[in-house]
């Protein structure tokens, strides 16, 4: 099931391991005050498709950016977690100064 995921970017890395197949990540920064298990800011890191990596600007004063992604669970290491599949295009904005 596709759900829709507002996220600040902070970064995001493509690379392709020897033999491998390519690995997109975006890194993300989480807040949510109203839950106790955050404190202030908490960094992760989120899988994500080559199409959503290529449509990142590559102007580091863009970042960090604030934008909505679509994403998918999926299980991976016996835990439940978010692939990005695409970026939700009404909502993108930046923080850039």
């Amino acid at each position: 099931m596709q759900f829709p995921m507002p996220v600040t970017i902070c970064g995001a890395m493509s690379f392709q391991p020897d033999n491998g197949n390519r690995i997109n990540q975006i890194y993300v920064i989480n807040s949510d005050p109203s839950n106790p298990m955050y404190k202030g800011a908490v960094p992760a890191k989120m899988t994500c498709e080559q199409t959503l990596f290529d449509q990142l600007p590559q102007d580091l004063s863009q970042y960090p950016l604030e934008i909505t992604v679509i994403c998918l669970n999926k299980s991976q290491g016996g835990k439940t977690v978010q692939h990005a599949l695409t970026i939700q295009k009404e909502t993108t904005k930046s923080k850039a100064g």
